[in-house]
């Protein structure tokens, strides 16, 4: 992974003042899960929220993040939670089948088009057959708040923004991504959420494993 993005975090959760701002947008899927069927794994975890909502529900969970400030606060204020320094590029450490589910709260947009299409295929491949994805993914729309960002050729809704890669979906990106052989769309909505501050535009989504 481009070294920035692990630079770009790792000075945010520097920061002891900063929190990233959380919704409870995981909370209606908590019926979708059980705790019997095994693991869930937060992907590019942060602070650990979506992690220690499914923890307080009585779920086994990995809280995994490249950031390693990251992973240290989050061992620091619920050790009761396993944390993981990962770098989800280099492949997942669990085998083929063990997941229940994988959450990835915003943070699958970060790369060219064949990595992210790797890191999508190694999610699918450690699920179980009917496991869950549960993600949130940037809307184009969010583009209308960040005008300097500049487009990668070749690389269409991939854009340069803050030093770091970001892309932007539509409904025809996500379907590009998390095709109908391989994936059952449960749930696919546009929102709206607050995010550091500000309103953010995203994907809600809710993928089933084929």
């Amino acid at each position: 992974m481009n070294k920035s993005v692990e630079q770009y975090w790792n000075a945010a959760y520097a920061d002891s003042a900063y929190r990233s701002d959380h919704d409870g947008w995981l909370m209606p899927y908590l019926r979708l899960l059980r705790p019997e069927r095994g693991r869930i794994v937060d992907l590019g975890c942060g602070l650990g929220h979506n992690a220690r909502t499914l923890h307080a529900a009585g779920f086994e969970v990995s809280a995994c993040d490249l950031s390693e400030r990251a992973v240290e606060r989050l061992r620091k204020e619920e050790q009761g939670i396993e944390a993981l320094r990962l770098d989800m590029t280099q492949g997942l450490p669990w085998t083929d089948g063990e997941l229940q589910a994988v959450v990835a709260d915003l943070s699958l947009h970060y790369f060219p088009e064949n990595i992210t299409f790797a890191v999508i295929r190694d999610i699918r491949r450690a699920l179980r057959s009917n496991g869950l994805l549960l993600c949130r993914l940037n809307a184009i729309g969010e583009l209308a708040d960040k005008p300097d960002a500049v487009p990668v050729e070749g690389d269409r809704r991939l854009y340069e923004d803050e030093g770091i890669l970001r892309r932007f979906f539509d409904a025809e990106e996500i379907e590009r991504f998390f095709p109908a052989t391989e994936w059952e769309t449960l749930t696919l909505r546009e929102e709206q959420s607050g995010r550091y501050g500000k309103t953010k535009r995203l994907w809600e989504a809710v993928m089933k494993r084929h």
